[in-house]
């Protein structure tokens, strides 16, 4: 199984976002940077785990969309038998 983890830190906007998932998950050219395309891409996944860290900064920085984003990696999570998705709440050490 490929693991690909996610640092919600790098996701300060929603270009940004979108921008660092394409990179990340090896999102294909095409991909239209957006929730829906987003979806149907995690859909075609085969045999991935993503950990997404930082959930909270995540949401710091984008706000409801984050929360989508997480809505929609729950769905395709569910649509898809071969993707596995982790939220992990990671705290930098003081």
């Amino acid at each position: 199984m490929n693991i690909v983890v996610i640092d919600g830190r790098k996701m300060t906007d929603r270009e940004a976002a979108h921008n660092y998932l394409k990179k990340k998950l090896a999102l294909p050219d095409y991909y239209g940077r957006n929730l829906d395309a987003l979806f149907d891409c995690l859909c075609e996944m085969n045999n991935v785990q993503i950990v997404v860290s930082y959930v909270q900064e995540m949401k710091d920085n984008l706000r409801r969309y984050a929360d989508n984003i997480i809505n929609v990696f729950e769905a395709a999570q569910e649509k898809n038998p071969k993707l596995s998705v982790i939220m992990e709440e990671l705290v930098d050490e003081l």
